[in-house]
């Protein structure tokens, strides 16, 4: 069974159709890609998920259980983890502090100098966040979310701002944590990421899910094609 799962997920906006009844899961111990245009319905999906915007019709199952009307925090406490496409961090916090805030909401998790280890952030442990750079300071994002112990986590294009050695070294820090027995879901536009990190691909276009299935597939997929990567 999916860790986490969406279930006929659909989501109006006055009279706009975000979502249609979209299915969706993931799976402990994977790299779960979710791709498609801007505006296909990504972070809306996000949204539903962690409990940001509750759908017209369908639900969110975690762990094996409905938290479909569960608020944000009750998630969270239930394992799930989130970053933002804007980059989310306290600027006026010291990096190591970022973290540790982020380790007192949920005792237990792994211990905050290990994590800074781990993301190759010991060396500016010390130093404001709002002064690292944006990929490392994407980073940090991951280390609070991490810290929380989470056992499925959404990433909303944690790869923005980062170089390609820095990309790489993402991707693979995402297979080790699903290694770990992280469920790992990924909204990103690079797609030479997505395609060597993820283990399955979901792809959304104007709400609708159009094709899942192993990054391979998705590449050779006609309708993906026409939708997405034929452009990108």
């Amino acid at each position: 069974m999916a860790l986490l799962e969406a279930e006929a997920v659909t989501v109006r906006f006055g009279g706009n159709l975000a979502l249609s009844e979209v299915d969706f899961e993931a799976e402990a111990g994977h790299v779960t890609g979710l791709i498609g245009p801007n505006g296909a319905g990504k972070t809306t999906l996000f949204n539903v998920v962690s409990g940001l915007i509750l759908p017209k019709s369908g639900r969110v199952v975690l762990d094996g259980t409905d938290v479909t009307r569960r608020n944000p925090a009750a998630r969270a406490r239930r394992g799930l983890g989130r970053t933002f496409q804007r980059l989310e961090i306290f600027g006026h916090l010291s990096v190591r502090d970022n973290l540790r805030v982020a380790a007192e909401f949920q005792r237990g998790g792994p211990p905050v100098e290990e994590l800074l280890v781990r993301l190759g952030l010991a060396d500016i442990a010390d130093v404001r966040a709002d002064s690292v750079p944006t990929g490392r300071a994407r980073l940090v994002e991951l280390g609070r979310a991490l810290a929380v112990r989470p056992k499925a986590l959404l990433l909303d294009e944690p790869a923005s701002g980062q170089d390609e050695c820095e990309t790489e070294r993402f991707g693979r820090l995402l297979r080790e944590l699903a290694a770990d027995g992280l469920s790992v879901v990924l909204v990103e536009h690079d797609m030479r990421l997505v395609m060597e990190a993820c283990d399955v691909v979901h792809v959304l276009h104007l709400g609708k899910l159009i094709a899942s299935g192993p990054p391979g597939r998705i590449r050779a997929d006609a309708a993906v094609l026409s939708a997405y990567l034929g452009a990108a």
